[in-house]
């Protein structure tokens, strides 16, 4: 067994890994007794355990642990059995992980204060039985600048976990992780709280109103890996975000008793359901609400703007009245289902942005069922457990049950491809069109400049020297080994049309990259790696199958080592690329020095 390391007092400082035992100096009768300590935990190289030391019943002990830059420290909790609590105790992940691992570590930590910032971690697991259970309600949890993560794994007894002094969530990046959970079952209000269910049939209650149109706050999910993640912001700490998933008030549902109003179907109604050609009744499984607000900074269909479906825009009383939907919720043509994001027209189904924060509601039938809303046939949910694979990005509470795949549960397939959603997306434009419908959305200013640029480690500008027949020359000065390749870049959905169902953003196609050095030319092919880099997107619109990449707009190169003194000239074979639309106050606009010798 590895000695155990003692840590005495406070202002302890650890960078190795190792097991360690942190105690307050004074003793009492052989056990610690007045006062407390403080460790922090410093580097990715570090993986340690901590423990406490026994302190005298009833006595405050101040302990405070600190995870920083990478490192990861697991709370085994105190060292001997006299003691069931460690009041006062400040447990922060800064950059860092803490894990307490098991029972005893969470019930000896009641009343703790836990500081989750700067894309720290704070794993929780195995929370079961009473003791933990009530440590965890007494403890506050804070997300700080740069938020987080809060990684909370119940046991199979554990019904609900309270966390009445949450603080933060509403930090850009604050996120909840809940392993093995599928999705946001349920969300209510309780009090000045918010419970948050999962398929798993956990109740995770956080203090603040994340279910009300004042509080400007909604609660967005996505699945990776098998995991939940719930955020207040779009993107969460792995840089995923959720998709509204809904109706909103007022869709008509199609029922054997007639139309009903969706916000007034419950469990155990029925709607009627297309079935081999023939509508039947179907019982409605699970029916909820939520609250949404817009995130204006996004694009209207990560916004979530909901989508106005104008009456007679499909087909003479097709809808039947003008139909609001959320952008991922599905239509059905010709056996498939399209998401409504992907039939904006600007004319006749367009995001309207007047509508920034409303009700929206989702209905789940026993089997998955193309079912009827304001004459149009659409979908009722299917949980598949990763909505995000035909979003993708955008604000969303997903509510439904057991997870579902649409190859096997689907009523109908998707109808993603151009192949299919173009030619309708065309004849519903040009019926708009016939008929008289403005484009309401109008057309952005476009330019085929990339306006490409270099930017250093320290955000120094790199300009071109030259640029001809697809070649672009940079001179690189001593002392730079990385870049990041800057420039315009749009999303192929809002440049070729919503059919297309691609909406990364898109820089610049890039071919070779090439560095000369002396009278030596070496080339560069990371960007071309196997396993894709961040910042660099597999392409599309490709020539002759030439092995190249996009960047993002902003993606980084790596140029190596190089002599001190030396100037170096990099070149970049640019096969493709816009048009882009033109945000105001971007660089292209900005008269910023090209950067000499």
């Amino acid at each position: 067994m590895a000695d155990t390391t003692i840590l005495y007092g406070y202002g302890n400082t650890v960078d190795s890994s190792g097991d360690y035992v942190l105690t307050p100096v004074a003793w009492v009768a052989g056990i610690a007794g007045v006062g407390g300590g403080s460790a922090t935990f410093e580097g990715s190289n570090v993986n340690a355990t901590l423990s406490f030391a026994p302190t005298v019943i009833g006595l405050l002990s101040p302990y405070s642990v600190t995870s920083e830059d990478g490192a990861h420290v697991t709370l085994t909790g105190t060292d001997g059995s006299l003691v069931s609590a460690l009041t006062g105790t400040t447990i922060t992940a800064n950059g860092g992980t803490v894990t307490l691992a098991g029972e005893d570590a969470i019930s000896a930590l009641s009343g703790t204060t836990y500081n989750i910032e700067n894309g720290g971690t704070l794993m929780i697991n195995q929370v079961q039985g009473a003791d933990a259970i009530a440590a965890l309600g007494g403890s506050t949890v804070n997300f700080g600048t740069g938020g987080g993560t809060l990684v909370i794994t119940p046991g199979s007894n554990v019904s609900i976990l309270e966390f009445p002094s949450i603080t933060g969530f509403d930090q850009p990046g604050a996120t909840i992780e809940i392993p093995n959970a599928t999705a946001i079952a349920s969300v209510s209000q309780s009090g000045d709280s918010t419970n948050i269910v999962t398929t798993t049939g956990q109740t995770i209650q956080v203090q603040g109103d994340f279910y009300d149109y004042a509080t400007q706050h909604n609660l967005f999910q996505s699945t990776s890996d098998g995991n939940l993640y719930i955020s207040t912001t779009p993107v969460n700490s792995t840089g995923d975000t959720g998709v509204l998933v809904c109706f909103l008030p007022g869709s008509m549902i199609s029922t054997p008793s007639g139309a009903v109003a969706v916000e007034d179907i419950r469990e155990n109604d029925e709607v009627l359901a297309l079935v081999d050609g023939q509508m039947i009744p179907r019982r409605v499984t699970w029916a909820g609400r939520a609250r949404a607000t817009v995130r204006m900074d996004l694009p209207d269909d990560e916004a979530g703007y909901p989508v106005r479906i104008l009456q007679n825009a499909i087909a003479d009383g097709v809808p039947c009245k003008d139909m609001l939907i959320t952008a991922e919720h599905c239509l059905f043509f010709d056996g498939r289902f399209i998401p409504a994001r992907m039939l904006v027209n600007g004319r006749s189904i367009f995001y309207d942005h007047s509508i920034r924060s409303y009700d929206y509601h989702h209905i789940e039938t026993e089997e998955h069922s193309v079912i009827m809303a304001d004459g149009m046939l659409t979908e009722s949910y299917l949980d598949t457990g990763n909505r995000r694979a035909f979003q993708q990005d955008g604000n969303v509470i997903r509510i439904g049950g057991k997870t579902c795949d649409w190859a096997q549960d689907a009523a109908a397939p998707l109808g993603i491809s151009q192949d299919f959603a173009e030619p309708i997306f065309r004849q519903i434009e040009a019926r708009a069109i016939a008929a008289g419908y403005e484009n309401v959305s109008g057309a952005p200013a476009l330019s085929d400049d990339p306006a490409l640029y270099l930017l250093t480690e320290t955000n120094t500008v790199i300009r071109q020297i030259r640029a001809a027949n697809g070649f672009v020359f940079f001179m690189i000065p001593p002392g730079v080994q990385d870049v990041r390749i800057m420039s315009r870049a749009s999303r192929p959905s809002d440049m070729i049309g919503p059919y297309v169902d691609d909406r990364r953003q898109l820089g610049v196609l890039v071919k070779d990259i090439k560095l000369f050095e002396g009278n030596a030319i070496r080339a560069i092919t990371t960007h071309l790696a196997q396993d894709i880099p961040t910042g660099w997107h597999d392409g599309v619109c490709a020539p002759h199958n030439a092995p190249c990449r996009w960047t993002d707009g902003q993606s980084p190169l790596h140029l190596g080592a190089h002599h001190a003194a030396a100037m170096r000239l990099l070149c970049i074979e640019i096969l493709a690329g816009g048009p882009y639309a033109i945000i105001k106050n971007d660089m292209a606009a900005t008269a910023i020095p090209r950067l000499t010798a």
